[in-house]
């Protein structure tokens, strides 16, 4: 029991470094016909037809797997009812992140005739920091105060990176300019919420295994 939740604490630090390293690498080697921070967003790298298709869809798609096993053990070892619930928006953030690789820009012209890209989106963008609030009520529920902390400030994360980048744009809304450092900062904002979930546990786990009758 302990080797599997070992191995499940290790995909949650693997997971959003493959994912994260997928983004950066593509937006290092897209063109800028397809990217620029400047007046794209991500989610054009990952277009249909573009030359990073494959690297950034998938590694949101291997990035997204991967969580789902740490999602489980998330679950399995939840202290409380508030943290299971953060624990289900936190497995309908990592469903939306697949959900984004598999929905990329135009998916219509190969399969599925609605876009359910931009659905796919809103479930990361918009449940991860809900997921960080709830699980990290649960935490402080439970008497863990640093992840409590740390778990609602990478979840404060989220809103503040869209409302500078609202304030940059004078309040109007406009996905055509600087789109991208937003989405790049929740995106960043969420995976290290769950290395800090993945170590977190890890060091608990093993303080158990150490004092089996704590």
């Amino acid at each position: 029991m302990a080797n599997r939740a070992r191995v499940a604490t290790y995909y949650g630090v693997t997971a959003p470094a493959v994912a994260l390293g997928a983004i950066v690498l593509a937006t290092i080697i897209a063109p800028p016909e397809t990217f620029t921070w400047q007046d794209r967003a991500l989610s054009e790298m990952g277009r249909y037809g573009s030359s990073t298709f494959f690297l950034f869809n998938g590694g949101l798609i291997a990035g997204g797997l991967l969580g789902l096993p740490f999602v489980w053990h998330c679950w399995a070892t939840s202290r409380n009812a508030v943290e299971r619930l953060g624990v289900v928006l936190l497995a309908i953030a990592v469903g939306g992140l697949i959900g984004v690789g598999v929905f990329f820009l135009e998916h219509t012209a190969v399969y599925v005739e609605r876009s359910l890209h931009g659905l796919a989106a809103l479930s990361v963008f918009g449940v991860a920091p809900f997921a960080s609030w709830v699980y990290g009520s649960g935490a402080a529920l439970a008497g863990d105060g640093r992840l409590a902390v740390a778990s609602v400030w990478f979840g404060n994360v989220h809103p503040l990176a869209w409302l500078g980048w609202l304030l940059s744009l004078g309040g109007r809304v406009d996905t055509g300019t600087w789109f991208a450092v937003p989405e790049f900062v929740a995106a960043v904002a969420f995976g290290g919420w769950i290395v800090t979930l993945a170590v977190t546990r890890r060091s608990r786990d093993d303080d158990e295994s150490a004092d089996p009758g704590r």
